[in-house]
């Protein structure tokens, strides 16, 4: 299991690196399942490297955490359905910044109910 993500500001890595799993970004290719942890681009579009990747690699995505800032109101964190309609997969949390301990913890969680072949 690896955590990638798809961070602009560095926030989406710093949380991508709170998770016990190694981590590394979307532009890197993968052979292993992973949790994506990605953004929005401008108000609630998928973000174009997230897309690429989703397309290359959607098979191996197990769950996707979104990052967001409230202030954006119903923007916030609205990549996470439209990721979630087009390539069936979960949201698994939405997170403001690079989320909290309980944020991480929440996803750690969600991990562990993952079959044991890919943790």
């Amino acid at each position: 299991m690896r955590i990638v993500y798809d961070s602009k500001t560095g926030l989406g890595k710093k949380f991508a690196e709170k998770l016990p799993f190694p981590a590394q970004s979307v532009s890197e290719p993968i052979s292993e399942e992973c949790l994506l942890v990605t953004r929005n681009e401008g108000l609630g579009r998928i973000a174009k490297r997230t897309k690429v990747f989703l397309k290359q690699y959607g098979p191996l995505v197990k769950g996707v955490v979104v990052n967001g800032n409230k202030r954006f109101g119903r923007f916030y964190c609205a990549a996470g359905p439209k990721i979630e309609k087009r390539y069936r997969i979960p949201v698994i949390r939405h997170i403001e910044g690079e989320g909290t301990a309980d944020d991480a913890a929440a996803v750690e969680e969600y991990l562990k109910t993952l079959p044991l072949s890919i943790k």
